[in-house]
């Protein structure tokens, strides 16, 4: 932070006088050199029993020998200058900024909790925007101001005067911006004084014991670095095991607190329970509570009461089947998916019910799901006396699956070549012209060929060889042959 960067001085909270400095600090308050003379008397500390000036409003207070007494409680620092006082106990200088309040800066509206007041500009101001330009240095990889060489390189002032000397920890040579540890060495450093302090905010002796344990493999599994950036991350999973359970729960209890997109959030802390044995993973459990997830997402779909009315009818039909082992959830859930899509299509009114017009237009948008939503309208045939056709000619299918395919491929036209364009445009393709409608982009073997001087490919699908044209022969305005 550039010097001329200070902390703005608060008024007295005594007298609310102005002050350039504190003569005492009690409490996280600042009285002047009057307030203290007034509020402060000399009598006996209730801790040590040494006499010391303590305020006359708090009787608990103790002298500042006692306050000093004990560890810092962020960085366990035991010889340090005290920065602050807290509830928990002293806090040293450098730990000082981490129990600020986050403020935005008032340059570029980050919040830090460094902020500075510059006496040039007026302005409260985060690292970053005091002092000169900074960079990453490429030699020790530390944010700092870089200069310039003769030969046209930058790196940092240390790294420019010294190029190595050994670090202090492990003994191996290091870039002299470093400091006294090499990369690891620091990463390691923090990783473990992260974990030391995540420890400290369990009340489970064995969540204490299971985090440490996983700190240790989260390490072995993907170093130091990672393991550093992240171990505040997996702590919270950790967190909500201890305040609910105060041990390892079960598969079933996470899945139902979790659920299973949350628990695929916390991978590496469930990767760690299921490889020392401490969860199993129930996968038939896990499918249905993800099925059921999904048939409740598609249940709160239907934006009027009327659509949402028809569609519950239906799946209370297709859960009552199920209980009868006549279908599975999955089905349940494909068949709602396709209803839904029905009812979106046909805009009813209160009232209305769906018509073979609008039937059919369904049909001519999402072919695919002719089969799928052949239940529903049986089910609307039964019980609202509707006459509606279940499935349209096998001659007029094939050819609404083929003007879909062409107004994909249209529209392909319009986009630019990036990504797995080639991939998908041969899907399409083969769609289209070879009628084959569940092509694997994964699993596609292609090359390109010109057939009768038009350019394509040439694709091979369940051992046939077949050919379809490129984007750029409709670009270039070429027939395909």
């Amino acid at each position: 932070m550039a010097s001329h960067d200070t902390p703005t001085p608060p008024g007295c909270h005594g007298c609310g006088g102005e002050m350039a400095k504190a003569k005492k600090v009690h409490a996280n308050k600042r009285y002047c050199e009057k307030c203290y003379a007034r509020l402060f008397k000399r009598r006996m500390c209730s801790s040590c029993g040494h006499f010391a000036r303590l305020p006359i409003f708090d009787q608990s207070a103790h002298c500042s020998a006692c306050e000093r007494a004990g560890p810092c409680v962020r960085c366990a620092k035991v010889d340090f200058k005290i920065g602050l006082r807290t509830q928990y106990g002293p806090v040293c200088k450098p730990c000082r900024p981490y129990f600020n309040v986050p403020e935005p800066c008032e340059v570029c509206g980050r919040l830090s909790q460094r902020l500075a007041r510059s006496k040039s500009t007026g302005l409260r101001r985060c690292p970053s925007c005091s002092g000169p330009a900074k960079g990453t240095c490429p030699s020790c990889r530390r944010h700092r101001v870089l200069i310039s060489g003769e030969d046209g390189s930058t790196a940092c002032e240390p790294c420019t005067v010294a190029i190595s000397h050994p670090c202090d920890t492990c003994g191996k040579q290091m870039p002299a911006g470093r400091g006294r540890e090499c990369e690891i060495c620091e990463w390691l450093r923090v990783f473990h004084k992260r974990l030391a302090i995540n420890v400290k905010g369990f009340s489970s002796d064995h969540i204490t014991e299971l985090f440490s344990q996983f700190g240790e493999w989260f390490l072995a599994s993907v170093g130091a670095h990672k393991a550093a950036l992240n171990i505040n991350v997996h702590y919270r999973f950790f967190a909500v095991l201890d305040s609910n359970w105060s041990a390892a729960p079960s598969y079933e209890q996470l899945l139902q607190h979790f659920g299973a997109a949350g628990l695929r959030k916390a991978e590496s802390p469930m990767r760690f329970l299921t490889e020392t044995g401490v969860v199993t993973i129930d996968v038939q459990l896990r499918d249905e509570h993800t099925e059921h997830r999904r048939l409740a997402a598609i249940l709160s779909e239907p934006s009027s009461r009327w659509p949402a009315q028809l569609l519950d009818e239906y799946v209370s039909v297709l859960k009552a089947k199920m209980e009868q082992g006549l279908t599975d959830l999955r089905s349940v859930r494909l068949a709602a998916r396709a209803a839904v899509n029905l009812l979106e299509n046909a805009q009813l009114k209160m009232g209305e019910l769906p018509t073979q017009k609008s039937l059919q237009s369904f049909w001519r948008g999402s072919p695919g799901q002719v089969a799928a939503v052949a239940g529903f309208i049986g089910h609307l045939n039964r019980r609202h006396g509707l006459e509606l056709k279940v499935k349209p000619d096998a001659r007029w299918l094939s050819q609404a699956r083929r003007q879909k395919a062409e107004r994909e491929l249209v529209a392909m036209l319009s986009e630019t070549a990036e990504g797995d364009f080639e991939g998908r445009w041969i899907v399409r393709a083969l769609a289209y012209f070879h009628d084959v409608t569940r092509a694997s982009r994964k699993k596609l073997i292609f090359q390109p060929q010109y057939y009768r001087d038009v350019a394509g490919y040439s694709v091979t699908h369940e051992e046939k060889n077949l050919w379809v044209p490129s984007v750029s022969s409709y670009r270039r305005g070429e027939p395909p042959g």
